[in-house]
């Protein structure tokens, strides 16, 4: 055999093996256990809690991302969360909460289109209420999708019929007429599963 031939029988039994010890298939998939991690992590706070640090990421995000120029930085919104939560009494559970903050205030252009936020700005005494209310009808009809689907019926089954739904969506085009509320556009599947664990996990 050469050293060529031995190379290669040498990776494909290490392949063999590392298939071996791998989880079963029919195992959560690690998307569904984030989506788990994540909801738990929102339920726990409660909603006074997510409120807190909502506002504490708000105002990060204007202050110190340039939220009011564009999209603000991932980078830049990780690092306000982390901050906000370096004195929680649970810290990965702060985080883990505070990434789906992050997540849905980089999506809000995808689900809130200029015409219905411009609106928002004119109309409203407070604008960060009224984009509230606004974002929470748009996760509403998500969430009325993921009821539709009927993936969800046993208790305990949220985070895998999330991510169901959200890499569904992640594969198909959902086009959208402008300023309509009742239609979520396409979505990458972490802004679509942020969306639904902020409000099955009753966030404000």
């Amino acid at each position: 055999m050469t050293a060529r031939a031995a190379l290669l029988a040498r990776a494909a039994a290490l392949a063999l093996a590392w298939l071996a010890a791998a989880p079963a298939w029919a195992e959560p998939l690690p998307h569904a256990a984030y989506v788990g991690r994540a909801l738990a992590a929102v339920r726990g706070l409660g909603p006074a809690g997510c409120e807190a640090l909502d506002r504490a990421i708000y105002a990060a995000a204007r202050s110190q991302c340039r939220a009011d120029a564009g999209t603000p930085a991932a980078g830049c919104l990780i690092a306000a969360g982390r901050a906000a939560c370096a004195a929680a009494a649970d810290r990965a559970r702060c985080e883990a909460a505070a990434d789906v903050i992050a997540t849905n205030l980089r999506g809000q252009t995808a689900l809130i289109d200029d015409a219905t936020r411009m609106r928002l700005v004119r109309g409203s005494a407070d604008y960060r209420a009224a984009l509230t209310a606004e974002l929470r009808r748009r996760y509403a009809v998500l969430a009325a999708e993921l009821v539709l689907s009927g993936t969800a019926a046993a208790p305990g089954d949220e985070a895998r019929a999330i991510d169901a739904l959200c890499l569904g969506r992640d594969r198909a085009v959902h086009a959208c007429q402008a300023s309509d509320p009742a239609c979520v556009p396409s979505l990458p599947w972490s802004r679509c599963v942020a969306a639904l664990v902020w409000f099955v996990g009753g966030g404000p």
